[in-house]
């Protein structure tokens, strides 16, 4: 009869405990999000939207009459294991919507399906080779983007009996290069600033 009791009490908490899926549409729910020490879904739409603005407001994509930029993986310097696609594609996305530049996907490895056709189908007599894509048909890039993303951590204390909070500093650092000079024509850091506690740590 003891041991029923631990069991009890442990599906009583259990049935209290309420998954909850935030509507970014709704001002509130966004809002409550701002407590968050850890990186989340406003801290990369804001920091993608201001390096994009960068990015195409400065001009260095002018340089080049039909931009096409390969996007390398964005190193992740931080606390946190993230993937970073999840900022860069935001940044891909409104670079495309824009109208600004073209990204390749073949040449990072990214659609690994669309080598895997052009390789197999040559020369397949399975298939009616009119309608195979033919070789040095891909389009090279003439820009490449890379950066990382930083993490640093500063304790915070206003005095003998408070508490001791933590400012977590993160840095995105992006740098666009011409691949003909292999000279940079834009590069920009983007800072994302939060003070709490609970921070993340190595």
């Amino acid at each position: 009869m003891k041991k029923m009791i631990p069991i009890t009490i442990c599906l009583a908490l259990c049935a209290c405990a309420e998954t909850r899926v935030v509507d970014l549409n709704d001002s509130r729910d966004v809002n409550a999000m701002q407590n968050v020490m850890e990186l989340e879904y406003r801290d990369w739409t804001n920091t993608a939207e201001k390096m994009t603005k960068s990015m195409i407001n400065s001009g260095a994509l002018k340089s080049e009459k039909k931009p096409i930029i390969a996007i390398a993986d964005i190193k992740n310097d931080t606390a946190q294991r993230f993937d970073t696609d999840v900022l860069t594609k935001k940044i891909r996305t409104t670079l495309l919507n824009s109208g600004s530049a073209q990204i390749t996907t073949n040449y990072t490895g990214e659609d690994s399906t669309s080598n895997n056709v052009r390789a197999n189908l040559r020369d397949n007599k399975e298939y009616d080779q009119s309608t195979v894509v033919k070789s040095g048909t891909l389009v090279a890039p003439n820009m490449s983007l890379s950066g990382k993303m930083l993490q640093r951590n500063l304790k915070l204390e206003s005095g003998w009996f408070s508490s001791v909070d933590t400012r977590v500093e993160y840095y995105l650092q992006l740098t666009l290069t011409d691949l003909k000079t292999g000279l940079s024509v834009w590069e920009d850091e983007q800072p994302i600033i939060k003070e709490g506690t609970h921070a993340p740590t190595w």
